[in-house]
């Protein structure tokens, strides 16, 4: 990290005047119950699935064919979609790495390239863009989904290891990835709040607020509802005006450039604590990048404020507008109160009302067609849905964290302070499908649950919600994930009830770079083939 950058640091400070209320909803277990089966009945059209990851996928393989053609030049996805927190109508996020001073050279030989492909390609290319802003950007449709493309955005790697380590940590279900779908459904489909180019937040920002509500309240959520309900109540009462928001904690303005996060109220404990987040930055910063010049320089004052947590001195809140403020305050402390009062209500109209909570997403992607899909899909209220898997390949996610020199990758080793040239990651530019890293861990994976039919699926979703029914609790892993168990009887799931544990490990900060893959003796099984299909992830 930069030398003048300020750490987080937890203070005395309190917010006594200006606490959101984020503990104000007092419903019944049952009610949660009912709330969050629905809930995950509607994320099982949105969120993604393996034949849209397929398509996405063969897609990012050709714009690689066509860009890798070129000597020097690898293409690396970012974004939501390795991610796999992408929304049907969500864009494809690719970055050119390239050699110094290749950069704008390159750029319109790729434009013209792309441009000489529109009419004539399979994949349907049209509306080819080249937008010279501060981030230089190409942008294009292929088979009818956003591409962007830009060069060397290497912090946008980082952001991709980071999250996708975190929701590996913390584990039960991918419920990072999970209440990430779900709230940016509702923020885009029904409050129409998320966008950076339309002057609102971008994904990134969004996941970032998602993030610190779990690192907060991670001991008393029963599952993304209630995530949800947290965002929204939290952010709905949160005084932007006095403070920025963090993943240590709000952080007053008035104590800018120091940036000092004030203690959480009401006896919370957070999962990430100062330690933790530390290790993760050291991890991805000790590189010689050029995504940390600029980590000196002071937090910008915005008119919304979310502190980035790999890069202190990028304001993730700066693409809301100043006539966008009210829209999104609005937005959220209006859906705090409807979804309080859909869960309010009796168990017998609780579905039906979340649904029509959900109505402009359920409309959009519930009948059996999706944006990304030519195909069509299985249609929301059918008991069934389609196969997903949100697992990432965190494993080559770090990977990408590398610098370019002299046309060869160097992966830094664990300790922070000494780089090594992989031989198991010498394809990584090539590699198809996820490749999914999964540590050491027993819960059911995310993508069982859709299989057969909706009574196992509901059977299988109830753990999440039967936190709170028993105040069961089940032992946390070193990673973060909760210990499940389950069994099959005649075709029903029966499984535990789990939640994590209360308080956060306390050695959460090494098990986070413990976390990360090592090489076995350096003898990994190189690949020699490139293919230009992708297989399904």
């Amino acid at each position: 990290m930069g030398s003048n950058q300020e750490r987080l640091s937890v203070s005395s400070l309190s917010m006594t005047t200006a606490q959101p209320r984020g503990d104000s909803l007092a419903i019944d277990v049952e009610s949660w119950m009912i709330a969050e089966e629905r809930a995950h009945e509607i994320l099982s059209v949105i969120q993604p699935f393996l034949v849209s990851d397929r398509n996405r996928h063969e897609i990012i393989d050709y714009v690689r064919a066509l860009i890798q053609s070129h000597d020097g030049i690898e293409v690396f996805s970012f974004g939501s979609v390795p991610l796999k927190t992408y929304l049907p109508d969500g864009d494809i996020d690719l970055t050119v790495i390239t050699k110094q001073n290749m950069e704008d050279k390159f750029f319109e030989k790729l434009y013209n390239t792309l441009k000489s492909e529109e009419g004539k390609s399979e994949f349907d290319v049209t509306d080819v863009k080249f937008i010279p802003a501060q981030v230089k950007v190409i942008k294009c449709n292929i088979r009818n989904i956003a591409v962007d493309i830009s060069f060397n955005q290497m912090a946008g790697l980082y952001a991709l290891c980071f999250l996708e380590q975190v929701d590996q940590l913390f584990g039960r279900d991918h419920l990072l990835k999970r209440s990430i779908i779900l709230i940016k459904a509702w923020c885009y489909y029904e409050s129409r709040i998320l966008g950076a180019n339309t002057g609102l937040f971008s994904t990134y920002a969004l996941s970032i607020l998602v993030l610190y509500i779990i690192n907060l309240f991670h001991s008393s959520l029963s599952g993304p509802l209630s995530v949800m309900y947290k965002f929204l109540d939290y952010y709905g009462s949160f005084d932007w005006s006095k403070y920025c928001i963090s993943l240590s904690g709000p952080v007053p303005i008035s104590s800018l450039p120091k940036i000092i996060a004030v203690s959480p109220e009401n006896g919370h404990q957070l999962f990430l604590d100062e330690k933790a987040l530390k290790t993760c930055v050291e991890l991805y910063f000790a590189s010689p990048t050029k995504a940390v010049e600029t980590n000196g320089l002071e937090f910008p004052i915005r008119h919304l404020n979310i502190i980035d947590p790999l890069k202190h001195s990028n304001n993730l809140g700066r693409s809301v507008t100043i006539g966008n403020v009210q829209r999104v305050k609005h937005a959220f402390t209006l859906g705090a109160r409807k979804l309080r009062d859909v869960l309010s209500q009796p168990y017998e109209t609780i579905g039906w009302r979340l649904e029509k909570f959900f109505g402009s997403s359920l409309e959009r992607n519930g009948k059996g067609q999706r944006q990304d899909v030519y195909d069509p899909v299985t249609a929301f209220g059918t008991g069934r849905s389609e196969l997903s898997e949100l697992s990432g390949d965190f494993q080559g996610y770090y990977g990408r964290l590398v610098s370019y020199q002299n046309n060869e990758f160097y992966l830094r080793g664990l300790n922070g302070s000494t780089w090594m040239q992989p031989n198991g990651y010498q394809n990584m530019g090539k590699r198809r499908g996820t490749g999914t890293y999964i540590p050491d861990m027993s819960q059911q994976l995310y993508h069982d649950r859709f299989r057969g039919s909706g009574a196992g699926n509901s059977a299988a979703h109830h753990r999440d919600a039967s936190t709170a029914a028993n105040g069961a609790s089940s032992r946390c892993n070193l990673s973060g994930e909760v210990s499940t168990s389950s069994a099959s009887i005649k075709g029903k799931e029966r499984v535990k009830s789990e939640t994590c544990q209360s308080s956060p490990p306390e050695n959460l900060g090494d098990s986070i770079s413990s976390s990360i893959p090592e090489k076995e003796n350096g003898k990994e099984e190189e690949e020699s083939k490139t293919s230009q299909t992708l297989k399904s992830s």
